[in-house]
């Protein structure tokens, strides 16, 4: 089970490196610039270096984190908490939703962005790994609670919801 772990944190990262290269662009200017892109080359809109992730790895780690601390649980506050300290590090990115949601989480303490209809990014679903894994065993109604304990930090959307569901579920 370690090794796979390993292994779907691995693929997290390097789909991130790879993928961070071409954030942005449109097929055509993939091909365009790159042919099949399949190195990890760096630079982007971020300027990244070869290999370096994005806020999505260095969010799942943080997540994965806090539901180790947690022994496997899924906590909101746990995962705010995590959150809030990714954020603190100064990282290379981090998108508007995060910010603003994870800005008055530390305002109110409260671990729930409120409902948002313009919150239906992929940020929660791009670190949603640590959840799957904590929850391989566990029945559909308590995977649905813990993705949207980590998700509603920063995206309580019912979009984001389901799709963070859709990835967990079909594992």
């Amino acid at each position: 089970m370690i090794a796979r772990a390993e292994a779907a944190y691995l693929g997290l990262a390097i789909g991130d490196a790879l993928g961070a290269t071409v954030e942005f662009l449109t097929p055509r200017e993939i091909a365009r610039q790159y042919g099949v892109h399949r190195e990890l080359r760096g630079g982007g809109w971020l300027n990244l270096k070869p290999g370096q992730v994005t806020d999505d790895t260095t969010m799942a780690l943080a997540l994965g984190r806090a539901i180790l601390a947690d022994a496997g649980e899924v906590r909101a506050l746990s995962c705010a908490r995590a959150f809030d300290g990714w954020m603190r590090s100064k990282p290379v990115d981090i998108g508007n939703t995060v910010r603003r949601n994870l800005i008055a989480f530390r305002r109110t303490g409260n671990p729930e962005a409120p409902p948002s209809e313009h919150d239906a990014g992929n940020g929660a679903a791009m670190r949603v790994l640590p959840v799957a894994l904590a929850s391989l065993s566990w029945d559909e109604v308590d995977v649905c609670a813990a993705v949207h304990a980590q998700s509603h930090v920063t995206h309580n959307n019912p979009v984001s919801d389901a799709a963070c569901e859709l990835i967990v579920l079909s594992l």
